[in-house]
């Protein structure tokens, strides 16, 4: 079972950088008017547009190897978080979807795009977390 990693290394104030462990990198910030310098997406900003992004290659994926040519595709997610809750209150996803293929076909895409996409299963079941820490 393939496993995934990340290491985020906290920068200066309130910035960090997450490493995937692969090769790429990301610096996540608040923005200023909580503290930060707006420096790039905070961690519930990354984690929706990871939303977004699964969604699109899942598509995409299942797209290409159903052999229909895709001519575009975009998502938008829009998450709501209530200023007194650590928690979302609310996610929506919108898919523009666009193939040269039937309707039926495109929408059996879409589909198995919900049914794969490991992000959206990330946001729609609670995962079990092991939570360790270490005072050095």
């Amino acid at each position: 079972m393939p496993k995934y990693r990340a290491t985020a290394k906290w920068v200066e104030n309130v910035r960090s950088v997450v490493d995937d462990s692969r090769s790429h990198s990301v610096v996540c910030d608040l923005p200023v008017a909580s503290g930060g310098n707006d420096s790039g997406p905070t961690a519930l900003e990354l984690a929706v547009m990871a939303l977004a992004d699964c969604a699109v290659t899942i598509f995409a994926d299942v797209c290409k190897k159903s052999s229909v040519p895709v001519k575009g595709v975009e998502v938008v997610v829009e998450a709501e978080k209530p200023a007194d809750s650590p928690r979302l209150s609310e996610v929506t996803v919108r898919a523009k979807l666009s193939a040269d293929a039937s309707r039926g076909l495109v929408e059996a895409a879409w589909r198995r795009t919900e049914a794969n996409c490991p992000v959206l299963y990330i946001f729609r079941e609670p995962i079990p977390v092991k939570v360790e820490f270490e005072i050095v």
